[in-house]
């Protein structure tokens, strides 16, 4: 999950589904299966950050442009998520005084 800092702005699903240019149902269940984890505000409701949106295009374009289902899409962030941890852990060994 991706880390927010409180002054990033955040946007409820309607907002977000506005700017990302898909239905807000889409969000929703891009949510159910896990392709997205917006934070909830105490009121429970959906709050969107900017890393949100720029997941949700992500998902959009593999989608859209490549032809991918969404249990690929699953896959391809899984796949993803796993790349950007390995080289993550690969630079705290090149250099150990980072961590």
């Amino acid at each position: 999950m991706i880390e927010h800092t409180s002054e990033e702005r955040r946007y409820t699903i309607r907002v977000a589904a506005q700017i990302a240019g898909m239905h807000e149902q889409s969000l929703r269940m891009y949510e159910r299966r896990g392709l997205i984890q917006p934070e909830r505000s105490k009121g429970n409701i959906r709050l969107f950050s900017d890393a949100d949106i720029e997941q949700i295009r992500f998902i959009r374009r593999l989608v859209n442009e490549l032809g991918v289902n969404l249990a690929g899409v699953e896959v391809i962030i899984q796949m993803r998520r796993q790349l950007i941890q390995a080289q993550a852990a690969l630079a705290s060994l090149r250099d150990p005084g980072a961590r």
